[in-house]
């Protein structure tokens, strides 16, 4: 990466220094780039878990970006795409003429360093599917390299530098970003309507993005699509490299049957390629989807040569990335799980997989996140609540928006009462959450807090606090 670099800047590159550090994917290429040798240095909004084990590592990290954390010896600027050009710390880099790039252009130029970089796209899944296959490979002993969003215990977070030229990445969508990289295996979950604030064009314009996405693969390359979509279907049409499709449909070179559940929610089904017996795999996350998202592992997997017992044997270890249907503690049997859905199909998949599981009431808890996706996916998002039994909403939950659309929790709350008669109530603080979670829930329910935002606080506390009542 430093003779990268290098070429592209055409000076001696050492010192990089990240805006916005504190990110999920953010820290994760600074912990790499440590770990290639850079000196790196950044600043984030406010300390975080990521922020510390960075320092630890070695960086340097400022709370608070202001124009005196940027010096001449810098030589160059990442930024998260939150972080615009009125940031003091930019606006520096630009006087003292530092070469900038941003978060995803910068992982595109990394994508580059690797021959066998396997890119894990989709509206949803990205997250869960990439750690599965991070871990398979770990497991596995091919030595990958690894950026993605979420924390997995195989690789001790959410980054790692290997030796190998395989290096797993979240591919995503929003602003194209997905274009930057270069991808030897391409992996589509699933495609639907997201980030309508950038897909102006709707649905026709995200799959030419992802029709895009496809034709970067190699001839030797391999595609791996969810063949139950109509939509993903047309997007790998033509493609210059082998496509191989999975799915629940019996047309799907990758298939899953006799799919059943234990009293988690947890699947264990038969894979069959091509109508052919490849073995038993039991999972330890719940849900249909995650039947859906070892699939496309085990199809990837198999193009690896990866034996298939090595396969199943990873699988059945896989405890899932963090936040993905996460329990965060068991008090008088009173289960308390996390979930960073926020789509509405998301929200659907994730229900389905709590109904799934033992319990007496089901309580869910869920933040809206982002005011143009609570718009422009409002019906869905009141659908997606139907099969739920007691909702509390919290606040829609917005880093890089204002509310234009003047929009609230309240609206939803109001249509879902009014087409499903389920109780839905609007609580803005985690205190006030926390409180009435205590003072209602009963032995035997179960609590799924849900959303990208931060109300994944609100299932610590609650945790807490039926531990302190307790006692």
């Amino acid at each position: 990466m430093k003779n990268l670099l290098s070429t592209i800047y055409k000076k001696d590159v050492n010192n990089l220094y990240f805006i916005g550090i504190g990110g999920s994917s953010m820290s994760g290429l600074a912990e790499m780039a440590i770990k290639q040798g850079f000196t790196v240095m950044g600043s984030d909004g406010k300390s975080s878990p990521g922020t510390e084990k960075l320092k630890k590592l070695g960086a340097i990290v400022h709370i608070g970006q202001k124009c005196e954390n940027i010096t001449e010896d810098i030589d160059v600027i990442i930024y998260s795409a939150a972080i615009h050009g009125d940031n003091p710390e930019r606006i520096r880099a630009s006087e003292l003429a530092i070469p900038q790039v941003e978060r995803s252009s910068y992982l595109g130029l990394l994508s580059r360093v690797f021959k066998k970089t396997i890119g894990v796209s989709g509206t949803h899944g990205k997250t869960t599917t990439s750690s599965m296959l991070a871990a398979l490979l770990h497991n596995a002993n091919f030595d990958p390299s690894v950026s993605i969003g979420g924390n997995v215990a195989e690789i001790g977070g959410n980054a790692c530098l290997g030796k190998s030229d395989y290096f797993v990445i979240e591919s995503c969508e929003f602003v194209d970003s997905f274009l930057k990289t270069q991808h030897y295996i391409g992996i589509i979950t699933n495609i639907e309507e997201d980030h309508l604030d950038y897909f102006t064009g709707g649905l026709p314009q995200i799959k030419a993005s992802f029709h895009k996405f496809a034709q970067i693969l190699p001839e030797d390359g391999l595609m791996i699509a969810w063949g139950d979509s109509k939509a993903v279907l047309e997007v790998v049409k033509d493609l210059k490299c082998p496509v191989i499709t999975y799915g629940l449909e019996p047309s799907n070179d990758w298939t899953a049957r006799n799919i059943i559940y234990d009293t988690s929610g947890n699947p264990e089904f038969d894979a069959y390629f091509k109508k052919s017996f490849y073995g038993h795999f039991k999972l330890t996350i719940p849900g249909q989807h995650n039947v859906l998202n070892a699939l496309s592992v085990i199809a990837c997997s198999h193009f690896l040569k990866i034996k298939p017992e090595a396969t199943i044997k990873s699988l059945s270890t896989f405890m899932g990335a963090k936040r993905r249907f996460e329990l965060r503690g068991t008090v008088d049997d009173i289960h308390v799980y996390t979930d960073y859905a926020h789509h509405p199909t998301e929200l659907k998949v994730v229900i389905d997989a709590a109904l799934n599981h033992q319990h007496n009431h089901l309580w869910i808890v869920f933040q809206p996140h982002s005011y143009s996706r609570t718009h422009f996916l409002y019906n869905d998002m009141v659908d997606s609540f139907a099969k739920a039994e007691k909702i509390i909403l919290n606040d829609i939950y917005s880093d890089r928006e204002t509310n234009e659309w003047n929009i609230y929790s309240e609206d939803l709350a109001k249509n879902i009462k009014a087409k499903y008669h389920i109780p839905t109530i609007v609580l803005s603080e985690f205190e006030t959450i926390t409180k009435y979670l205590t003072d209602n829930l009963q032995s035997g329910d179960l609590v799924l807090v849900i959303g990208a935002g931060t109300i994944n606080k609100v299932a610590d506390m609650l945790v807490d606090r039926l531990k302190l009542l307790k006692n």
